[in-house]
């Protein structure tokens, strides 16, 4: 993904434009619709169409804008799964998950209510 002026953009490699016959004076193009990497990220073969064998820098590259919202959601992604990945959360403290059943609530309300029901002593 590349930026230009803030806005995020995808780049795809279209048809090869390697002029073949330049070196006679003449247009021949060889007909490859779209740049295929030949290896993997990282490497010279991967800047090679494995379908012409021309460098990738022939081929017309077109950038195809990002929708703002899909922008946010790939940075969401690759932010929270690599913290994800990176540290996996702690267990709960003990006690944390206990839980008031319904006769213990009813019992402290009743309780409660007793307490303000009771005239104060004149």
């Amino acid at each position: 993904m590349a930026t230009n002026g803030g806005a995020a953009e995808t780049l795809m490699f279209k048809e090869c434009r390697h002029n073949h016959a330049a070196h006679l004076g003449r247009h021949a193009f060889d007909g490859c619709g779209e740049f295929l990497k030949n290896g993997n990220d990282g490497t010279p073969e991967a800047l090679l169409c494995a379908s012409c064998g021309c460098h990738r820098n022939f081929h017309r590259k077109e950038e195809l804008p990002l929708h703002r919202l899909q922008v946010i959601r790939l940075y969401l992604f690759r932010h929270l799964s690599a913290a994800a990945v990176a540290a996996p959360p702690p267990p709960p403290p003990p006690g944390a998950l206990h839980h008031a059943r319904p006769n213990d609530v009813r019992s402290e309300r009743l309780g409660q209510t007793e307490m303000v029901d009771e005239p104060a002593g004149r």
